[in-house]
């Protein structure tokens, strides 16, 4: 009996060696205070043990995530966060994998709606200290794009507060170049380079970026309406037509894009694709005044007049008191030799000019 009693006992001395033997002091007592709530020495501890055991994963993990991202702790820092998960991979790249991905991605989430905040504050004219708070955002979305450098929003934010807020276009480049490197396959990436590149009226090099960028997503309708559009206004017609056209086998329902290819054939003098571009979107939409008035003029033009009178009748349908459709309605008319008829709706027109 006696012999058993001591057995066990010698089991209990070995499990305490197994479990303090293998950390140093500092490390356990690091622990207990953190169950003790008591953070500062906790973080004091931790710290201390870092020297003592350099190899050790675990302690610059606990000072991540029970420090300096612990809103309890009184010493919040994502920075800090960071600096200690990025250390505790240096020190074991394959520590708790499935943890550490968790952990990194609500650093990630944190950072970022704190940098929105920041943000927010700023454009809602709720900042007391504008220079501080738009710091603190720039800050706050540079790290989490470290933290999730294949996700773009963050430094696509950065990149908008450097050229909408602070006029810096040059800054603005430069970063997002810095994040291309980072992710070299990002269309939002490069899109939002080729936009700051047309703002800055460096048409050449937003082209190249604009291709590169349609050829990492070629089905974003963002970009490609953003190059379609900066081509139109650049007087790039056939390659702006190009680009709406590709979008339109991407999102075939879409009457916008077939609005604005009608204009750019109209300004590529190509009457006939405009006007059949405009009669898909009246085809997709038999309400859309607009696209009813594109169609009637191009028939005007084309001095198909019994056209043209259909669709500014088909706008009256719509509208009836507009002075518009009733001029252009009358001045289709006089056209066929039915003046009297036309006067009629043309000074209509006229009188209805001034109330509607």
């Amino acid at each position: 009996m006696k012999f058993k009693r001591y057995f066990a006992l010698s089991l209990l001395l070995l499990a305490l060696v197994a479990f303090f033997g293998c950390q140093s002091q500092e490390l356990t007592s690091a622990k207990v205070y953190v169950q003790q709530r008591d953070y500062p020495k906790a973080e004091y501890n931790f710290l201390t043990a870092m020297d003592i055991e350099p190899e050790n994963p675990e302690i610059p993990y606990l000072l991540a995530v029970e420090i300096y991202s612990n809103k309890n702790s009184g010493l919040m820092d994502y920075a800090k966060a960071k600096k200690y998960l990025d250390l505790t991979l240096e020190r074991d790249p394959n520590y708790m994998p499935d943890q550490i991905k968790l952990f990194r991605e609500q650093l990630y989430g944190a950072t970022f709606n704190t940098a929105v905040g920041h943000y927010n504050s700023v454009i809602r004219n709720e900042s007391s200290n504008v220079d501080e708070d738009m710091k603190k955002a720039l800050e706050n979305f540079d790290l989490a794009a470290q933290l999730r450098p294949g996700d773009p929003k963050a430094a696509v934010q950065i990149a908008r507060i450097h050229s909408e807020l602070k006029k810096d276009n040059a800054t603005a480049i430069a970063y997002l170049d810095k994040a291309i490197l980072r992710a070299p396959k990002s269309a939002e990436l490069k899109g939002e380079k080729a936009r700051i590149l047309a703002k800055d009226d460096r048409v050449d090099e937003a082209i190249v970026m604009f291709d590169q960028a349609l050829e990492a997503n070629p089905e974003s309708m963002e970009i490609g309406l953003r190059y379609a559009q900066f081509l139109y206004e650049h007087d790039m017609f056939d390659k702006s037509a190009e680009i709406y056209m590709r979008l339109i086998a991407v999102d075939p329902t879409n009457k916008d894009l077939y609005f604005n290819l009608g204009l750019t054939y109209l300004r590529l003098n190509d009457i006939d694709a405009a006007k059949d571009q405009f009669e898909t979107v009246v085809a997709l939409d038999p309400e859309d005044t607009q696209a009813i008035a594109m169609v009637g003029q191009v028939y005007f033009d084309l001095k198909d007049y019994i056209s043209a009178e259909m669709y500014f009748r088909q706008l009256l349908d719509i509208e009836p008191e507009n002075p518009d459709y009733m001029k252009r309605l009358g001045v289709t008319l006089t056209q066929q030799g039915r003046v009297e008829e036309g006067l009629e709706y043309y000074n209509r027109g006229r009188e209805l000019e001034g109330s509607y």
